[in-house]
């Protein structure tokens, strides 16, 4: 049934970029979350090789029957391009009474939305798999406290919506930030970092997000946030991708590891590989790609 544990070779496993969970190094064995999904997309091994040393990868394209039953894991995620209704009933059988483990599916771009809705009573967080990367740790539960953040940071905030833009700002400034609202854009202001709605309808939207990752660090907010949108924003050279509506513990998550980095605070110029099967340029310096964090130059 059990494939492998991260680290220990093989041509299934996605790059290990060093990072491990919350941007740390991990060391250990951690057998505590097990993962499902196909690792010859390398969207999906992006995403595997977020989670934490120790993880177990589990054999075939589904949970096989009694799955949990020699070794059950505090958490399990799953990535699926399609939900079937079969799993749906093992996973159910599961987590009778409250039994089982914490269950993260990853949504695929073939999923349908009455899928996701039938099973969304079975799983405890519902990710798109075009952004999950971002996330997962959070997810996991095995990021600890979120110690006083922010710092006082200066942080634009870029939307055309304005209940959207006070939002934003109202949790920036709770988290310990300091937003500004930019109607000019994401190009706007002096500040290091831009959260910005991206308007993905207007045809120029990945030249703006270019131009304004020439002198900042970009957030882009992304509406129906699949593999082509995500890739075009790192080309272009966002930081970080989520969608919208974002979750808004997933936005401060995702600033705290961006702002508070080793390369954020030493201010060097790194070139990394960009979230996915695709390449960013270099960032500007002092601002970072926490992405692939810690992968050695070379």
């Amino acid at each position: 049934m059990l494939r492998s544990r991260s680290g220990s070779g093989g041509g299934d496993r996605a790059p290990d970029d060093g990072r491990g969970v919350d941007g740390v190094d991990g060391d250990g064995d951690r057998s505590d979350v097990q993962f499902s999904g196909d690792l010859s997309d390398p969207w999906v091994r992006a995403l595997r090789s977020a989670m934490p040393p120790g993880t177990v990868d589990l054999d075939g394209s589904e949970l096989p029957e009694g799955w949990e039953a020699s070794d059950p894991p505090r958490v399990l995620v799953l990535h699926r391009a399609t939900l079937g209704a079969l799993e749906a009933d093992r996973l159910r059988e599961a987590r009778q009474g409250g039994q089982g483990p914490r269950v993260v599916l990853v949504v695929g771009r073939h999923a349908r939305y009455h899928q996701v809705m039938g099973w969304s009573g079975l799983v405890d967080a519902v990710l798109p798999e075009a952004t999950a990367r971002e996330t997962i740790a959070r997810h996991l539960g095995l990021v600890g406290d979120r110690a006083p953040g922010g710092g006082g940071r200066r942080i634009a905030v870029a939307s055309g919506q304005l209940d959207l833009a006070l939002m934003l700002e109202d949790v920036l400034a709770g988290a310990g930030y300091r937003p500004t609202r930019r109607a000019e854009g994401p190009s706007g202001g002096d500040e290091p970092w831009v959260v910005w709605d991206v308007p993905v309808l207007e045809p120029d939207w990945s030249d703006r997000l270019a131009a304004a990752a020439q002198g900042r660090g970009v957030v882009a907010l992304l509406g129906l946030a699949d593999r082509d949108r995500v890739s075009t924003a790192r080309r272009s050279g966002a930081l970080a991708c989520l969608d919208l509506p974002v979750d808004p513990d997933d936005l401060v998550f995702v600033l705290d590891r961006l702002t508070s980095g080793p390369s954020a605070r030493s201010g060097s110029l790194r070139r990394r590989r960009a979230h996915g099967p695709h390449r960013h340029r270099a960032r500007p310096e002092g601002v970072p790609n926490p992405v692939l964090e810690g992968k050695p130059k070379g």
